[in-house]
């Protein structure tokens, strides 16, 4: 673990993780070309930057280990750049982090949750509209650990969700507003 929870590195982290998150994703499903093996390369990115926010803060360990967890029940891990970062970061979990078995479990059960109506909401409903673009948003990042925070403190944890979830968003709408749905 580093040592004093580095802020500079997690804000870091979480920005590069959102936006390299959603690039591979880019790559794979939306048409974006970049050069042979960049899906992979990015998976690996991606990977990299989540295990810096796993090592850099014991409790968004956890909370980023529930995220990946919650992908794998939700079969958002189709592909192999998807599954080289999952496997980064699990990993990464596993030698460098600590496991706490109740913000795992309440983070895993909200993600779970969630994350499902957002997929039903945008892939079988295929929903338009505000509600459906607010749904699209992934405030189910940012909302609960704001709420966490005010509970027990440590804010840096809803800082680097809610950078996570700005960063991937903003990554898509440019992709969006280039061609890439």
């Amino acid at each position: 673990m580093l040592e004093n929870n580095p802020i500079p590195l997690i804000v870091i982290g979480a920005i590069l993780y959102g936006m390299t998150m959603k690039v591979a994703d880019l790559l794979n499903e939306h048409g974006l070309k970049w050069f042979r093996g960049s899906a992979v390369f990015l998976g690996v990115l991606w990977g990299v930057f989540g295990s810096l926010l796993v090592i850099s803060n014991q409790n968004i360990a956890n909370i980023i280990l529930a995220m990946n967890i919650a992908f794998i029940i939700r079969n958002r891990l189709d592909f192999l750049n998807h599954q080289i970062a999952a496997a980064i970061i699990i990993i990464s979990f596993l030698f460098f982090s600590t496991f706490n078995p109740t913000l795992f479990v309440v983070f895993f059960i909200i993600f779970l949750i969630f994350g499902s109506l957002k997929d039903y909401v945008g892939d079988i409903l295929k929903k338009k509209g505000m509600l459906a673009t607010l749904n699209e948003a992934m405030l189910y990042y940012p909302i609960p650990t704001f709420t966490y925070c005010s509970i027990y403190g440590n804010w840096i944890i809803f800082w680097a969700f809610l950078l996570y979830t700005v960063s991937y968003d903003c990554t898509k709408y440019i992709a969006k507003k280039r061609g890439y749905e």
